[in-house]
């Protein structure tokens, strides 16, 4: 991995961050942040790289599921300040739809216009939702669809052979955890075809 040029917005970002951190990290470069055997800048160092992991984590192992036409949803739980960023990682693939991730106590709603990013931050993913659907008028049935995918994905789980890890043994659990997935890991012995 590499100190990127915008590791100061990363350090922030950090459960443990603080304003001294992130004064003495500021007189500092990407190279000599990188290259650095002291301790405390190795500790910069590894507080950079962590929230740059769980960015990428949460990219691609958080699911969304469309709650309307104009709103995407995701179950998200970061250990670090990142919920922004990886909403505007959404928002800018899927334009002109508001995305919304987040957990039971805190959420980050993302929507990309043509001026940048349009952003809010509330209390809990369930909340933030509900209002999403009062007010732009939204009538689905989220239950259904929710447990159609459930046996989907408990269908595509294969048993073990052989002693290996079953679908998924790369996702660690810390990961399974803070996307969500759960779902993807049960071992149902429904079908798809037999839930319709």
């Amino acid at each position: 991995m590499r100190t990127p040029d915008d590791f100061l917005e990363l350090l922030a970002a950090h459960r443990n961050s603080d304003d001294r951190l992130i004064e003495r990290a500021s007189k500092l470069t990407p190279l000599e942040i990188e290259t650095s055997a002291d301790p405390k800048i190795v500790r910069i160092r590894r507080m950079v790289y962590s929230v740059q992991g769980e960015i990428h984590r949460m990219r691609g192992f958080v699911r969304l599921a469309p709650l309307g036409r104009k709103v995407l949803y995701g179950r998200m739980s970061p250990v670090h300040e990142i919920g922004f960023d990886v909403a505007d990682f959404f928002a800018k693939r899927f334009p002109g739809t508001v995305i919304v991730l987040g957990d039971e106590t805190r959420s980050w709603a993302s929507l990309r216009s043509e001026g940048g990013f349009l952003r809010s931050r509330s209390e809990g993913i369930t909340g933030s939702l509900e209002k999403l659907a009062q007010h732009l008028d939204i009538r689905t049935d989220e239950g259904d669809a929710a447990a159609i995918w459930e046996v989907y994905y408990r269908s595509r789980d294969q048993p073990r052979k052989n002693g290996d890890r079953p679908f998924g043994g790369r996702i660690s659990k810390r990961s399974i955890r803070s996307a969500g997935l759960e779902t993807e890991r049960g071992r149902g012995n429904a079908k798809l075809a037999d839930f319709i």
